[in-house]
């Protein structure tokens, strides 16, 4: 699963091939625009200096009695804002990415990194117990949090989290996704053709125009998806795929995190798009199955951008697991452990 820089012409083949067993991770590369009644103006914002000196950024939305805090702000904050009307939400940057500082030691940019980044938000607000939103990648490194400091989560959500082990994740290779993938790798190819590449944010624009498409399951819906992220240079490509390489590489060969996965005593509701090529709807079955109390929705055409697909679905359903209660279309699958 490791990532690529931007493609010169030559390179095009090759990185159609790499791209398929890289395509997972870069979906925490997303945003998009949100409705205008569910972006929320931020109550308060900085930075929390964590235990290496790195700062991290976040925004604070509502003020209610319970909490969450969900890693991401960056991509989620613009579309889950609205959680602030019923509770204290704390989005964060993960090191690197938005607003938070830039980290180049790849000793630094770590899976451990991020769990460790996670609990200095809390600590930093003093939140005795959280719910926590995980979504991509960060959804593995919520999931790995849950399972390590019980007393501190509530709930837990995981949305297209990323797979908990390395053999769910690597059988999965739909048509589909390579299909698209060549298409986006041969429309960027075109479009960086004699371009000034030293511009991030012109760069970035190019790169998300060309594999929007590649994060929802209808690929009409690409164009909902923005890029004003793009002036951030921790968004840009190259930096990008370069902080996610390390992350992946810190996983391990054979990651594997299922024992993890059976240590979380929260309540966890999964969220999925059937038809997500960034990572594998089996992913989520397999969290829903190993955790000890989690259900799981399923969401029919959705890809991989569900919060943005489906949001008339999402947010109520978020709303009232946070709550404390089940979502009516949240299914129970039968698990390894009956």
């Amino acid at each position: 699963m490791k990532l690529i820089n931007p493609p010169h012409q030559s390179d095009r083949r090759r990185v159609s091939r790499r791209f398929v067993s890289a395509v997972g991770v870069f979906a925490a590369l997303l945003d998009a625009t949100p409705s205008v009644a569910s972006a929320q103006r931020a109550d308060s914002s900085g930075y929390v200096t964590v235990e290496d000196g790195t700062r991290v950024y976040f925004e604070v939305h509502g003020r209610a009695r319970d909490t969450v805090i969900v890693p991401g702000g960056v991509m989620l904050a613009p579309h889950l804002s609205a959680l602030g009307t019923e509770f204290t939400v704390v989005f964060y940057d993960p090191r690197g990415r938005g607003k938070s500082d830039w980290v180049d030691d790849a000793r630094r940019v770590t899976v451990a990194d991020e769990v460790r980044d996670l609990e200095a938000v809390r600590a930093h607000f003093r939140i005795s117990r959280a719910a926590i939103v995980g979504f991509s990648y960060l959804g593995l490194v919520s999931a790995i949090y849950a399972a390590d400091n019980p007393q501190q989560v509530s709930r837990l959500v995981l949305m297209g989290p990323m797979a908990p082990d390395l053999q769910t994740a690597s059988r999965y290779a739909p048509p589909e996704r390579k299909a698209r993938t060549d298409a986006a790798t041969a429309k960027f190819t075109r479009a960086r053709a004699g371009a000034d590449t030293t511009d991030f944010a012109a760069d970035c624009r190019r790169w998300y125009d060309a594999y929007g498409q590649l994060y929802v399951g209808d690929p009409g819906d690409a164009s909902r998806i923005t890029t004003e992220f793009c002036v951030l240079q921790n968004e840009s490509p190259s930096r990008l795929f370069w902080r996610n390489e390390q992350f992946n590489r810190s996983l391990g060969r054979r990651w594997d995190y299922t024992r993890k996965a059976a240590m979380i005593r929260a309540p966890t509701l999964v969220i999925q798009g059937d038809r997500d090529l960034a990572v594998s709807p089996d992913g989520a079955r397999r969290w829903t199955e190993l955790i000890q109390d989690a259900r799981l929705i399923m969401l029919a055409g959705a890809g991989h951008l569900t919060y943005l697909e489906r949001h008339e679905r999402v947010m109520p359903a978020l709303e009232r697991f946070l709550k404390g209660q089940w979502p009516g279309e949240a299914m129970q699958l039968r698990t390894t452990r009956d």
